[in-house]
């Protein structure tokens, strides 16, 4: 899996171009910084007829040699646009590579979290894992334009007039090369112990929102059961813990923030004073159009160290973030195997000695499993609530993996197969795994083509023929979130008309019956029941069902499903 810096190089190899201009703008963007100071010194000269051998300093940019002042207000002029030119085609050039690189990010981060196995889900919730996408991603999105190009075009800036001001006078260049060493190793100090407690806090922060996220999502429970007060004071401690951690914080980034100007003012009041007895030297050459040259250079130096020292925040809340996103890319993923177009409509599923617990869990859901399901008969297995029947479905579509013992799909091994390989041959009607979508037809259809429409709506409209006119459903009709909009009949019945579209071999289906009106049972039954001979179809409820024609019962009891 990728490290930071592998994630950063692979954003540079595919944006050359882009990140080329950024610095090389930049490069052009600070010297014309550096030119506007050192040209109001030629100003100077201008006006009050002094002469400074430091003026030579601008030898190497001729159009400032001019004696015409008017001819050299056009320069200074042309200077500043430049400077303006170049500052704004850095900062946007900078700005859309970190966009870009948030993008890429984003749609890798999504990417994998679709194959990420469903047990992670179910150990550490799903909220846990939004905050990637809007804080995560905005701290490295400022890692790479803050902490690294805008960087290190200050540091080049700050080098320049390191040089600048040393070709004035050494010694102080000397002076401020001590002062950025010593305010570095300070907030380096510093850095570490902030660096612990924004881990912290960004822990505390995303389990908040899981916390949110999970009770939000089951806030019908929670208003029914009266269970207000209860949250409230679990989320308070919650939250009295983020506080603790957020003043601490708060401390430390304040004492970065204002600890930085005392540095940089203390530098400028060591450097008035090396200057002030410096000019009072009798042996000192320094006039007054090189003292105009120093002091604007040194006005320019000073929000330039301040954004420079203020960068190890970035870096610091920066790493946090890529250390959690390349965490949740680093998760075991699905599909690692190849996969395979394999029909599988003439193979038995067979379950030999299967044992079956959850990560973390010492109690097993399922301790023995010996059973074979034929292709092209149908199967129904019958178990109260809570006796496995979700489990045994997702082990089916391989969402979980036996913990013990071996599943075979004909001469094929489960752990052989991919995940898609075989879900490519079972369909499944279950509340557990909902519609989603915006409209009815993203529902129950994923292809664009026109047959697909056709077909659809058709369907649609054959199994929606005992429903009432009011909730009848179009295929442009708007679902809300995971069918939100959606009474219980009409997801059942699109669950449906999903399944009998994909057109797969195998059928799982949950509960048959349930939310539907009397004549739509029928309806469904008779479908069901032509299937006989075609496809194989698995049956779970609660209970023995009438009507469906089946070839072979299983009850599950016990942690282990017996014949019947």
């Amino acid at each position: 899996m990728k490290t930071k810096w592998q994630l950063i190089f692979e954003l540079i190899k595919n944006n050359k171009l882009l990140v080329f201009i950024a610095f090389v703008s930049g490069l052009f963007y600070n010297i014309f910084t550096i030119l506007i100071p050192i040209s109001i010194g030629k100003f100077y000269e201008f006006n009050f007829g002094l002469s400074s051998k430091r003026l030579n300093l601008l030898e190497f940019f001729p159009a400032m040699h001019t004696e015409n002042f008017i001819g050299f207000l056009y320069v200074f002029i042309a200077l500043i646009l430049l400077r303006y030119g170049f500052e704004h085609t850095n900062k946007y050039t900078i700005g859309v590579v970190g966009e870009k690189f948030a993008k890429d990010l984003r749609e890798q981060l999504f990417k994998h979290q679709l194959q990420i196995k469903f047990n992670v889900y179910d150990n550490e919730g799903i909220g846990k894992y939004l905050l990637r996408y809007s804080g995560d991603l905005k701290s490295i999105q400022n890692y790479v334009t803050q902490g690294l190009l805008r960087f290190s075009q200050d540091l080049i800036l700050i080098l320049i007039l390191i040089g600048v001001i040393g070709l004035i006078n050494y010694r102080l260049s000397i002076i401020v090369a001590v002062f950025i060493v010593f305010s570095v190793l300070i907030l380096s100090f510093i850095n570490i112990k902030l660096y612990g407690i924004s881990v912290n806090q960004r822990n505390r922060r995303s389990g908040m929102l899981s916390f949110v996220n999970t009770r939000l999502r089951a806030i019908a429970s929670i208003k029914v059961f009266n269970k207000y007060t209860p949250e409230e004071k679990s989320y308070q401690k919650r939250s009295e813990k983020l506080y603790a951690i957020g003043k601490k914080n708060q401390f430390v980034v304040s004492l970065v923030e204002s600890i930085i100007p005392l540095l940089t003012y203390t530098m400028l009041a060591t450097l008035m004073w090396y200057i002030y007895n410096l000019k009072h030297s009798e042996s000192s050459s320094f006039n007054e159009a090189s003292l105009l040259i120093l002091i604007l250079l040194i006005i320019s130096f000073l929000p330039i160290l301040r954004r420079t020292l203020r960068v190890s925040m970035v870096w610091k809340i920066g790493s946090i973030s890529f250390q959690k996103l390349i965490r949740v890319l680093h998760l075991e993923d699905e599909n690692n195997l190849a996969f395979e177009s394999l029909n599988l409509s003439k193979a038995a599923i067979s379950f030999n000695k299967v044992a079956f617990k959850h990560e973390n869990s010492k109690n097993y859901v399922f301790k023995n499993l010996n059973f074979t399901l034929h292709p092209k008969q149908n199967t129904l297995f019958i178990g109260a609530s809570g006796s496995g029947k979700n489990t045994l479905i997702k082990l089916f579509l391989k969402i979980y993996n036996s913990t013990h013992g071996t599943i075979n799909f004909g001469k094929y091994e489960f752990s052989s197969l991919s995940e898609k390989t075989i879900r490519k041959n079972i369909s499944v009607v279950s509340n557990t795994f909902p519609l989603y979508g915006k409209t009815v037809y993203e529902a129950i259809v994923y292809s664009i083509k026109k047959e697909k429409e056709l077909m659809a709506r058709v369907l649609l409209e054959e199994i929606q023929k005992f429903e009432s006119d009011e909730n009848k459903l179009k295929l442009e009709d708007k679902i809300g979130d995971l069918g939100s909009k959606l009474t219980n009949g009409q997801k059942r019945i699109l669950m449906y008309c999903r399944l009998f579209l994909t057109n797969k071999p195998w059928f799982i289906v949950d509960q048959p019956f349930v939310d539907l009106n009397t004549k739509t049972q029928f309806l469904i039954q008779e479908k069901l029941n032509a299937l006989k001979g075609k496809k194989t179809v698995i049956f779970f409820d609660n209970k023995m069902i009438k009507g469906l024609k089946i070839d072979q019962t299983y009850c599950i009891e016990d942690k282990e499903v017996k014949p019947v």
